[in-house]
């Protein structure tokens, strides 16, 4: 689950289990692993797949065969369309992260 949101703000993506935000949008054509998260305003679509602990957030657009995977995270306004992400890769664009 996503820890800072309240259990009827998510679901479980039905191909892969993985957990998404009410806010978020994915297509049912992705996968998203049970351990991976999609939240904030991303859009995910076409193959689109998120593995591992990996994270996409933000207003992130993601499409076409894109595969996140490991433990990084994509945030901000990242558009991609093909390639991969992985390992421990953190990719913000345009948004910077206050801690």
């Amino acid at each position: 689950m996503i820890a800072n949101l309240k259990a009827s703000e998510q679901h479980q993506h039905k191909n892969g289990g993985g957990w998404i935000a009410d806010t978020a949008s994915v297509a049912d054509t992705c996968y998203v692993g049970k351990h991976a998260l999609v939240y904030g305003k991303a859009v995910l679509t076409d193959e689109v797949c998120v593995v591992d602990s990996a994270q996409v957030s933000g207003n992130a657009h993601l499409s076409g065969d894109v595969i996140v995977s490991g433990n990084c995270w994509v945030s901000g306004t990242t558009k991609a369309s093909t390639g991969r992400i992985w390992k421990n890769a953190r990719v913000v664009e345009k948004q910077e992260r206050i801690r």
